[in-house]
């Protein structure tokens, strides 16, 4: 299957800034990619390109096989975008904006089911003035996928969604795939990019800095997973004597709890559990293994003191 998306040595320059810097991607197809980075990377002009709304300066751009700055026209049947800010006409129910925007394109889904996807059937003839921020949210999320698109992008798709929406959308995402789409996603919720994504682009000063998997990223950063527990009733760290040799790194914080941090926790957590029944515990008390989150490498690998969640894109 040829990739959805394939970029070579892509540039865009504003003055003296270089706001995306001789690129290489390829996106295969049926996936959902997250496209992540700063306030200020590049993300945001890198995504545009893509789209057709902004011209590169240099390099090669293929989009479900057209060059989106002179094919923009076909390309736009078969692509549906979800912006970071819209606004429904407030005169229209979602029925109608929908039929309205399924009449551009050749082979669009079926009114009905497009709202049932995003589970707006019940509003369906509310007018858009009634909706609430996160039913015009799924208005956006349903108008992107109404004309059965190859590629969907998703900017911040889940913006004024409470936490039992977001989860349903992102049921509706994975439905896009399992449907044949491919899905960019740019999201400040890096926990939606961790459950949604096969692969992630990490972009900082222009350029792709990381992609790949999360496993991957998790590899290349060596980072350290860790094994915690709370010690039992009347026990004491030299009950641990026999493993502190090996366990040099072993913490004990404030309240009593011990923390190993470790790159081969399988091998760690089998000689815990051995130590353990060797000393008749059967249980060992709230063992946690913990593997750092998307979030945490991002912070340390694009250092920013800013969680994406507090920042806007540019």
């Amino acid at each position: 299957m040829p990739a959805a998306i394939s970029i070579r040595g892509v540039s865009k320059r504003y003055g003296p800034v270089l706001a995306v810097n001789d690129i290489d991607l390829e996106i295969e197809s049926g996936q959902v990619y997250a496209l992540l980075g700063p306030n200020g990377a590049g993300k945001t002009t890198l995504i545009e390109i893509l789209e057709g709304y902004r011209q590169r300066d240099a390099g090669e751009v293929s989009v479900l096989g057209y060059d989106p700055q002179r094919q923009r026209g076909e390309l736009n049947r078969k692509v549906g975008i979800v912006l970071q800010r819209s606004t429904p006409m407030e005169g229209l129910t979602p029925r109608e904006m929908l039929n309205f925007s399924a009449r551009l394109y050749d082979h669009p889904m079926n009114t009905d089911e497009a709202l049932e996807l995003v589970g707006l059937t019940e509003h369906a003839d509310r007018r858009g003035s009634q909706l609430s921020g996160g039913q015009k949210r799924r208005l956006d999320l349903a108008t992107s996928v109404i004309g059965n698109p190859d590629l969907i992008f998703l900017d911040e798709p889940t913006t004024g969604f409470d936490a039992t929406a977001r989860r349903q959308a992102w049921e509706v995402v994975r439905g896009l795939t399992e449907r044949g789409a491919t899905v960019i996603l740019t999201t400040h919720y890096l926990d939606e990019a961790e459950h949604l994504s096969q692969r992630i682009g990490l972009i900082k000063d222009g350029r792709i800095i990381f992609e790949g998997d999360i496993a991957g990223l998790r590899r290349e950063m060596e980072t350290d997973t860790r094994i915690s527990w709370q010690p039992p009733v009347g026990f004491e760290l030299p009950d641990l004597s026999d493993l502190l040799p090996e366990w040099s790194d072993l913490e004990q914080g404030p309240d009593g709890r011990l923390a190993l941090p470790t790159q081969t926790p399988t091998v760690h957590l089998a000689r815990l559990i051995d130590w353990s029944r060797d000393r008749g515990l059967e249980e060992i008390p709230e063992l946690q293994v913990e593997r750092p989150d998307l979030e945490e490498m991002y912070l340390e690998l694009v250092d920013d003191s800013q969680s994406l969640e507090q920042a806007e894109d540019s």
